[in-house]
């Protein structure tokens, strides 16, 4: 169920376990409901970190330092499948980069 759709249906169940004298049909009503506000909040909080090039770019330095420490392990142990993973996270962490710095010049 979409979060809107849990928040009304559990403020109806709240409503009606009250107007019943149902505590449990309540408990069950404003349980539904808050998690739909909470989903929503979580749907809102991840769209306006999608919009945020600067968080964006630090994400992606970190994740192109998480590579390179991988890959440079992966040397150390003589592991090439750990080479290439580490290889491929700083690509695409120096890409998240440059896509992000390019958005905060728009």
């Amino acid at each position: 169920m979409s979060n809107i759709v849990n928040q009304a249906a559990g403020a109806m169940k709240e409503g009606l376990g009250k107007l019943t004298g149902n505590e449990q049909k309540r408990e069950e009503g404003h349980s539904q409901r808050a998690q739909g506000v909470g989903e929503q909040k979580l749907q809102n909080e991840a769209q306006n970190a999608k919009e945020n090039p600067t968080a964006n770019q630090a994400k992606g330095g970190m994740q192109e330092a998480g590579g390179t420490a991988k890959e440079k392990l992966g040397r150390a142990m003589g592991n090439p499948d750990m080479q290439k993973e580490g290889r491929n996270l700083r690509s695409q962490g120096k890409g998240e980069q440059e896509i992000n710095a390019q958005k905060q010049q728009d």
